[in-house]
C-alpha cells in the first residue's frame, strides 16, 4: 500500500543528495553542512510519511479503475478497509506536517512549514480531481518528485546564509555552483518521472477510458502518446 521500495528510494535520495553533492561542494569552499544530521533525519521521515500519505490516497480514489487495469494488485478493500486506508492517510500526513512545522522553526524558517502543507493537499487534489485531467496529474507527479532534491538544499540554505554571511563573495559563488547541480538533478528527476507517468496512463488505458478520464493517450491516442 506505501509503496517501501519506492519510500527507501525516497529516502536513498535525500542522503545522497546531502552527503554527496552538498557536503563535498561545501568542504570545497572549506564550508560545511549546517543543518544537524538529527532534523535532517527528520526531514527524511517527514518527506516519507507524506509520500506515503498520497500513495495510499490515490489507491483509495483508484480503486475503481485499478480493479479494471490490475485487479490483482488492488488491496484497498480486499485487504485493508477502506477507512483504515483513509485513517491511515491522515495519520500518515499529520506525522508528516508536525515534523515538517518542527524543523521549519527549529531553523528559524517558520515559513517553509507551508511547503509540507502544499505538498499533502497537492496530494490529495491530484488523486481526488487532477489526475483525471489531460496533463495537470502528469505534471504534478513530475514537480513533487523534482523537489525531493530540491528540498534538502531549501533546508541547508537559510542556515548557511546566517553562517557565513560574512563570507559573502565565497559563499554566493559555491551557492550558484551548488544550485546549478541540484537543479540539473531535479530536471532530470521531473522529465524521467514524466515519461514514466505517461508510460502509466498508457498501459492503465482500458481502466481510465472506462471511467472517462482525460489522459493523454485518451485524448489523442496511443500511437501519439508514445512519441
Amino acid at each position: 500500500l506505501i509503496r517501501l521500495q519506492n519510500l527507501l528510494i525516497v529516502a536513498g535520495t535525500l542522503y545522497l543528495v546531502r552527503y554527496c553533492i552538498l557536503a563535498p561542494i561545501l568542504k570545497y569552499g572549506e564550508l560545511s553542512l549546517q543543518l544537524s544530521g538529527f532534523l535532517f533525519f527528520l526531514l527524511v521521515l517527514s518527506t516519507v510519511f507524506i509520500t506515503s500519505a498520497g500513495y495510499v490516497i490515490n489507491d483509495y480514489f483508484d480503486r475503481k479503475t485499478d480493479l479494471v487495469n490490475r485487479p490483482d494488485s488492488v488491496i484497498i478493500g480486499k485487504k485493508i478497509n477502506r477507512r483504515y486506508a483513509m485513517a491511515f492517510h491522515i495519520v500518515f500526513n499529520i506525522i508528516g506536517i508536525l515534523f515538517g512545522f518542527y524543523i521549519s522553526i527549529s531553523i528559524g524558517e517558520p515559513l517553509l512549514s507551508l511547503i509540507f502543507i502544499t505538498v499533502s493537499g497537492l496530494l490529495w487534489f491530484y488523486s481526488t480531481t487532477y489526475k483525471k485531467q489531460l496533463l495537470i496529474g502528469n505534471l504534478i507527479v513530475a514537480f513533487l518528485t523534482a523537489m525531493v532534491p530540491l528540498i534538502v538544499l531549501l533546508f541547508e540554505y537559510p542556515l548557511l546564509k546566517s553562517s557565513y554571511s560574512t563570507l559573502l563573495t565565497t559563499f554566493s559563488s559555491i551557492f550558484k555552483y551548488l544550485t546549478a547541480w541540484i537543479l540539473g538533478y531535479s530536471g532530470f528527476a521531473f522529465l524521467l518521472t514524466l515519461a514514466r507517468e505517461i508510460t502509466k496512463d498508457t498501459e492503465d488505458f482500458e481502466g481510465d477510458r472506462a471511467y472517462d478520464n482525460q489522459t493523454i493517450p485518451i485524448v489523442v491516442g496511443t500511437g501519439y502518446t508514445k512519441m
